[in-house]
């Protein structure tokens, strides 16, 4: 009946001026919404930095751990290392899609609370399919583009050097010496950039196209994964503009996560300056100022971008705010 409403019902999708301000109104109402980002934030950081000791000290026993005599240990280590790794990976995952539930429920006026993160976890099995068909599709389009860059650039000028390489050296030559394939990456470096550049409006048709799949799992996880797709890609259509109008506004959110990010690679470029720190020193301090930096992103900024995302998934689907009723004291514990 929701999905009938919705077909018949054309959205009036408000401006992104006004989809903040009324974020910042359902913030100020809510019942401290900082609680549930400061466990949320919180819980990120702290596993990560928890698993990245634990993989330090696995690492430095798998360097310990060598001949022959010591693969079952070397093999074993390294699993626990992998398997850590994916279960930090599913955790963030769930607290992600918990948090999101969280902000959705601030932004139609309801009660949240840390307890709230646990959604996340209650739909794990229909989130991990809907993540792997999204990987899928984004991972076949990223080839099928790939594909058509590389068999346009051969059909232009920019394929003579590359053909010039490749008629100089063979396969073997290329396995094995490494001035020959810097030659290569060298003549194919121009199609690489057009490939990339291609890519990211690509990526980001993608990304809003499935936009919505994260709010459909909370509020109709009864869908699947195939379903929370297809509903993500109808309720998208026609409203890519506005959703680009509200990326847009929040440009300066996404610069500081591209600098965070940056952040985690800083004692590989501080390394070759010799600034006197040991290599250790250098390396621990930068995960921790990653991680601090991380954290106060989520904390101070995050809650307000959510919940503008949130009231534009509403606004896409205005009858949603009933069914989110149903959910209206699972967590208020």
């Amino acid at each position: 009946t929701l999905s009938l409403c919705c077909c018949f019902i054309s959205p009036c999708i408000p401006s992104a001026k006004y989809l903040k301000k009324k974020a910042s109104n359902r913030l100020q109402s809510g019942n401290d919404p900082k609680k549930v980002v400061l466990v949320y934030a919180g819980i990120v950081a702290l596993s990560s930095l928890v698993v990245t000791v634990v993989q330090d000290l696995l690492d430095s026993q798998i360097s310990q751990t060598g001949g022959i005599q010591n693969i079952g240990t070397r093999s074993m280590l390294t699993t626990a290392d992998t398997v850590l790794t994916i279960a930090q990976l599913l955790l963030v995952m769930c607290l992600t899609l918990g948090y999101t539930g969280s902000m959705l429920r601030i932004a139609r006026g309801q009660y949240a609370s840390p307890n709230s993160l646990k959604a996340g976890g209650e739909r794990i099995w229909v989130l991990l399919r809907t993540r792997l068909l999204q990987m899928l599709i984004m991972t076949a389009a990223a080839f099928a583009l790939c594909f058509l860059v590389v068999n346009v650039c051969l059909l232009t000028p920019l394929s003579n050097r590359v053909i010039a390489v490749m008629g100089t050296v063979s396969a073997e030559e290329l396995l094995s010496n490494g001035l020959a394939l810097m030659a290569l990456y060298s003549a194919m470096l121009p199609i690489i950039l057009i490939y990339l550049v291609a890519l990211v409006p690509l990526l980001w048709y993608f990304s809003c196209t499935y936009r919505m799949v994260d709010y459909l799992l909370i509020d109709r996880p009864q869908l699947g994964a195939f379903g929370v797709l297809r509903e993500s890609r109808r309720m998208m259509q026609g409203n890519m503009k506005m959703m680009l109008r509200v990326d847009l506004s929040f440009w300066w959110y996404y610069l500081l996560q591209a600098l965070v990010s940056v952040l985690i690679y800083l004692n590989m470029v501080l390394a070759p300056f010799a600034i006197g720190l040991p290599p250790e020193v250098l390396y621990w301090g930068t995960v921790v100022l990653y991680l601090a930096a991380d954290f106060a992103l989520r904390y101070f900024f995050s809650n307000k971008v959510a919940v503008t995302y949130a009231l534009f998934y509403d606004s896409l689907c205005p009858k949603q705010e009933q069914s989110g009723a149903v959910l209206g004291n699972i967590f208020q514990m």
